[in-house]
């Protein structure tokens, strides 16, 4: 894998910006604030992202992000384009802010995102394509300043980053991690007869209990079918009464739509007489005829009479009216108790309340309060320890020394005068056994002794494996030395000056503390006292009085409990206010309420509970009825309606009648007279009378429609009936039609229909009802059988974990094994070349990966105790030894470092740089850098298209967060 480019979106000080970079070897130069470190951490976190996961971010996120948030807006987005081994180029991008929108899309193929691939905990990874993850990539090949700086104080820090990434590359966990898993999974989930409450022998007591649930739920089980053999029974009749309804439905429909197309073929053939509209009036009693015609046309096709059976809109609504009175007098009568229980428990406590005219005999809360913080100040003033003065030389003196010696580091190296190897020999001896003397019989300066003693016992071996070169680096190794002794004795002593201050602290928040609880009295007789435990006592005295008054306060305390319990946590005057409003409501109450009613409840008596019983069947039956007065009201309506349009009728027909000279009183007898007028009057009219009888046919048939809009309805009609035929099937369209049913026929049925259909309802819901509460028995004999398999179960599990810790103890075991002979190896052919030959074997400590190298005398020496310089060569070179060996096949990892090879020297940094230079032939390497010879090296040596020189232009801080381009 080699980065191609890196775009900063917005990231840092950085919008929009982008990094090109070679294959081979990048040198990126810049300044202080230039920002290197920035597109450092742009290049990691365009690779590998960030986590994704529940939870707050963790304590390295966090800082990551305070470092590296845009310095304005509220986007946080890097991206970066790849070249695989493979062949694919790959462009990656991160939502760092809300970490949603990321992708990982191929830059040949449209529409390809391998985002998928490379999930690591809930987020794209580049380094999953390396066989890493965004942890062990940043443990081994991602290599930051701020890791480098670490080693000074502390140089454990980078031997646990080579272990995590040993041990966690393409995994979350450790074997070590493992193995205290199962011990614990040992424990917790086995356990043992001797425990009750482990596994062994809960499962056995799940076992019977299980047996017992499902021997219940099948007995539940089987009455529920029974139960539902009876509803599906129910719920057949209701279809069939149903079917029996559609059928009807059908035959009426179906013989309506044929008799209304027989009209429609009548009144179409009516209509073809009269092509020209209306015939024309018969010069004598035409409108006679035409009036007593209208008059029988209304008559005649009046609708059918509306029967009204059962009770009126009118008795129903007093069904109601009495249902809520009887209510209103429950609510009355239990009010009226609950008034009462009031009024007895007020005058108990009225009782109670008098033998406590003062108050209670308790002590308040608030004197409870005060005495426990007093107990808490002489807790605090008791558990301080004595304050004494840190010994030793002052922070200013040690910082005044520090500030020297940093002035002679920084002056240049003066040519120390000849001395025969005998002076220097007798040097060094003083000075270690000075520093040996220092470190004995002074402790507080004992770390600045053993510096001494180690400078010096370095200066007498130094005389004994002497070189020809000058003295310099000698003294400049010194004096480093003695500026990390006396900055660790600064620390110390800064340490011991905050304990001391911190103590004086405590001692005065103490002492003040007191004060604020003391009495008056005590307080200011404690301002005159030199000794603040004169103030201590005084206050033991103190909580020992307001003791002695609290327990003579007790003696009272059970008929004071009892009133408090009568007061329920309020006040006298609150329960006497509760006890009114109750009188009050339950009077309104019985105002409203009728006397029968409540006597009649009175003398049966009421409860709350059966209250509200009453209260759920009144609001039911008022539902009912009130569905119930709806449909009266609607068919009251329609009656009175009839009436009227047969009201009118009538009167068109005496009108009518009078018109022609024919009377009757019955309406019926009426119409017949009229028809029989109209016969004769046609006789004598013939023609004209024949053409007017058609034309009031006409008018009779369509009544006030159109034909097109009496050809509408009667194809409607055919529809509907044809629908329903369809619905039923021919058969039993067939059977219903054969059976000539009526409209009162179809009432009939449609009662049937609903009275079933009710009753499958009830049926239905007390099912439910019941299914609700009913125990499954597959979940029953499921968990018999889980808890039979769980006994099963624990029985071979402690074998299968102890055979299991076995395996992975020897996994462990034989990886620590087969790791160190290879990153030694892969650290060898670099060693020599870095270090100028100094050490040219090494070893590595299988456990924890502790690097050991070979002295030119031949002895073995902890990396960690070498130079600064030196130990950061060597480590550097067991991250390159474990990129390369936990990057998977097929693939290269690229190298990110940043200011590396500054705490080398000349000489190692040109080793390292051609190190490095060697590397990027096969593995990309970007180093960061800030130092003018590394630039001249890179100028000299990079050449492109492989190797590149970046310079970094520095960055005007404006107001709004915008920075100058990198330049290239």
């Amino acid at each position: 894998m080699r980065f191609e480019s890196v775009t900063a979106h917005r990231f840092g000080p950085f919008r929009d910006e982008t990094l090109e970079l070679a294959p081979g070897m990048n040198v990126v130069f810049g300044r202080n604030e230039a920002g290197k470190s920035s597109w450092h951490a742009a290049l990691y976190a365009g690779l590998c992202g960030m986590r994704r996961g529940k939870g707050a971010m963790r304590k390295e996120e966090k800082r990551f992000a305070a470092r590296h948030e845009p310095w304005d807006g509220d986007e946080w987005e890097v991206g970066a384009i790849v070249a695989l081994e493979d062949g694919r180029r790959v462009e990656l991008r991160h939502d760092l802010a809300g970490r949603i929108e990321s992708s990982a899309e191929d830059m040949s193929v449209a529409g390809r995102d391998y985002s998928g691939e490379i999930l690591f905990d809930g987020a794209p990874d580049g380094s999953r394509w390396l066989g890493l993850n965004r942890r062990a990539f940043l443990a081994t090949a991602c290599v930051r300043q701020t890791d480098i700086l670490r080693v000074r104080d502390d140089p454990e820090s980078l031997q646990e980053d080579m272990q995590r990434a040993a041990a966690t590359a393409g995994v979350d966990q450790t074997a070590a991690a493992a193995l205290q898993r199962l011990e614990e999974v040992v424990r917790e989930r086995v356990g043992s007869t001797r425990a009750p409450t482990k596994p062994l022998m809960t499962t056995a007591r799940r076992v019977a209990e299980a047996g017992e649930a499902l021997e219940t739920a099948r007995e539940a089980h089987r009455d529920f079918q029974e139960r539902r053999a009876e509803v599906e029974t129910l719920e057949r009749a209701a279809r069939d009464a149903r079917g029996r309804v559609e059928a009807a439905e059908a035959a009426l429909a179906g013989a309506a739509a044929e008799a209304l197309a027989e009209r429609l073929r009548e009144a179409r053939a009516l209509q073809d007489e009269f092509p020209e509209g209306a015939p024309h009036p018969v010069p004598e009693g035409g409108g006679l005829t035409r009036g007593v015609t209208e008059a029988l046309t209304t008559w005649r096709n009046l609708p059918a009479p509306v029967e009204l059976n059962g009770p009126s809109a009118r008795e129903i609504a007093e069904r109601i009216e009495g249902a809520d009175a009887e209510l209103a007098a429950a609510r009355g009568v239990v009010a009226e108790a609950s008034a009462a229980e009031a009024e007895a428990r007020l005058a108990s406590a009225r009782e109670l309340q008098a033998l406590f005219p003062g108050g209670g005999p308790r002590v308040s809360p608030e004197e409870d309060a005060r005495m426990g913080e007093i107990r808490d100040a002489l807790r605090a003033w008791e558990s301080l320890s004595a304050v004494e003065a840190p010994a030793g030389r002052s922070v200013e003196e040690l910082e005044e020394e520090l500030a020297n010696l940093d002035e002679r580091r920084r002056a240049p190296p003066m040519e120390p005068p000849a001395a025969s190897p005998a002076m220097w020999l007798t040097a060094s001896a003083v000075v270690a056994a000075g520093g040996l003397a220092l470190a004995l019989l002074a402790p507080d300066s004992r770390s600045a002794g053993l510096i001494l003693f180690a400078v010096g016992a370095a200066g007498v071996l130094s005389h004994r494996f002497a070189r020809t070169r000058t003295d310099r680096s000698e003294i400049a190794l010194a004096l480093d030395v003695r500026h990390d002794s006396l900055r660790r004795e600064l620390a110390s002593a800064r340490q011991e000056r905050e304990r001391y201050e911190a103590g004086r602290r405590h001692r005065r928040d103490a002492i003040g503390r007191m004060r604020e609880l003391a009495d008056p009295a005590d307080a200011a007789a404690a301002e005159s006292a030199t000794e603040p435990e004169a103030l201590a006592d005084a206050m033991r005295r103190q909580v020992e009085s307001r003791q002695a008054g609290r327990e003579k306060a007790a003696q009272l305390g059970s008929q004071w409990d009892e009133l408090q319990g009568l007061l329920a946590g309020s006040s006298f005057e609150a329960l006497v206010s509760e006890t009114d409003r109750l009188r009050d409501a339950a009077n309104a109450l019985l105002a409203e309420a009728a006397e029968d009613l409540l006597a009649d409840l009175r003398a049966r008596g009421i409860t709350p509970g059966e209250l509200g019983e009453l209260e759920r069947r009144t609001a039911e039956r008022r539902r009912e009825w009130s569905d119930e007065r709806a449909r009266r009201l609607a068919v009251e309506t329609r009656h009175r309606q009839r009436s009227e349009r047969a009201a009118d009728a009538a009167d068109t027909l005496q009108e009518a009648g009078a018109q022609v000279g024919v009377s009757a009183e019955d309406p019926e007898d009426l119409a017949a007279a009229l028809e029989r007028w109209r016969a004769g009057r046609e006789r004598v009219l013939e023609e004209a009378g024949e053409r007017s009888k058609s034309w009031d046919r006409l008018q009779q048939l369509l009544g006030e429609r159109t034909l097109d809009e009496f050809t509408g309805d009667v194809e409607q009609l055919r529809l509907r009936a044809e629908r329903l035929r369809e619905r039923l099937g021919v058969d039993v369209a067939v059977d219903a039609r054969a059976g000539r049913p009526t409209e009162e026929t179809l009432e009939h049925l449609k009662r049937e229909a609903e009275a079933a259909r009710e009753e499958v309802l009830r049926a239905v819901g007390q099912l439910t009802e019941r299914e609700h509460h009913l125990p499954s028995v597959a979940d029953a004999e499921d968990a018999l059988a889980a808890a039979e398999r769980e006994q099963a179960r624990i029985a071979r599990l402690k074998d299968t974990l102890d055979c299991t810790i076995g395996f992975l103890e020897e996994a462990q075991e034989r990886v620590l094994r087969d790791i160190a002979p290879i990153l030694t190896q892969t650290v060898l052919e670099w060693l020599p070349e870095v270090t100028d030959g100094r050490y040219t074997g090494c070893r590595i400590d299988p456990e924890n990966l502790l690097v050991e190298v070979r002295t030119p005398g031949g002895r073995w020496r902890s990396a960690e105790l070498l130079s600064h310089g030196t130990a950061e060569q060597i480590y550097l070179l067991l991250r390159f030894a474990l990129s390369r060996h936990l990057t998977g096949e097929g693939e290269t990892c690229p190298l990110i470092l940043d200011d590396v090879v500054g705490a080398s020297d000349a000489v190692r940094k040109q080793a390292v740089l051609e190190t490095l230079h060697a590397l990027a032939r096969s593995t990309q390497v970007i180093l960061f850098t800030h130092e003018d010879d590394v630039r001249n090296w890179a100028g000299e040596n990079l050449a492109e298209p492989d190797g590149r020189l970046i310079e970094l232009a520095g960055r005007r801080i404006e107001s709004g967060g915008n920075g100058v381009p990198a330049a290239t």
